[in-house]
C-alpha cells in the first residue's frame, strides 16, 4: 500500500479539493499518495464567528488504480483518503494541535448525523456535542479553549 504523507497546505493545493476562490483564510493540511493530493483539512477563519474545523476529501476517480478495490464499484465511489484511516487520524491530531497553537477561543465541527465513525472521530479528537442542531442532516460539534483536553 503507498504511503500517505503530510505537510503543510500551500496554494497549488486548492484545486485539487476545491473548485472556487476560498471565501476565507485557512491553516490547513494536505495529504498526498504518490505527490496527489487526496484531501486536506485544518482550522477555516471566517471573519465573524468562530473557526471552522473542516476535512475536505478528494472524490474517488474510476480512473485511479487501486489494487484493494480494483473490481468492487461500491469501494471504488469512496474517496482514496478514507482508505488510509491511520494517516487520517494522525491528521485529524495534527489538525488540533493547530487549532491548539492558534488563538481560536472556540472552533466548531459538522459531521453528518449517520456516521458514528465521524462522531466518535471527532469527539476523540477533543470535540464536544453542541446544544442545537442548525444543519439538518448534520451534527454540530464545538471545542472550547477553556475545556480543552488533550485527545
Amino acid at each position: 500500500m503507498p504511503k500517505v504523507t503530510l505537510r503543510p497546505t500551500i496554494a497549488a493545493d486548492l484545486p485539487h479539493v476545491i473548485g472556487e476562490p476560498l471565501p476565507y483564510r485557512i491553516r490547513a493540511i494536505t495529504a498526498l499518495v504518490d505527490d496527489r493530493v487526496i484531501g486536506m483539512g485544518g482550522i477555516a477563519f471566517p471573519p465573524r464567528g468562530p473557526a471552522i474545523a473542516f476535512a475536505q476529501l478528494v472524490p474517488s476517480s474510476s480512473s485511479q488504480d487501486c489494487t484493494v478495490c480494483r473490481n468492487d464499484r461500491i469501494a471504488k465511489s469512496i474517496p482514496e483518503a478514507r482508505r488510509y484511516p491511520v494517516a487520517f487520524h494522525r491528521a485529524g491530531l495534527m489538525a488540533v494541535e493547530m487549532i491548539r497553537r492558534s488563538e481560536a477561543r472556540q472552533v466548531v465541527a459538522t459531521a453528518d448525523a449517520n456516521s458514528d465513525v465521524a462522531v466518535r472521530w471527532l469527539k476523540r479528537l477533543g470535540f464536544k456535542p453542541a446544544d442545537g442542531q442548525r444543519i439538518e442532516g448534520k451534527l454540530l460539534f464545538i471545542w472550547n479553549r477553556e475545556n480543552a483536553t488533550e485527545p
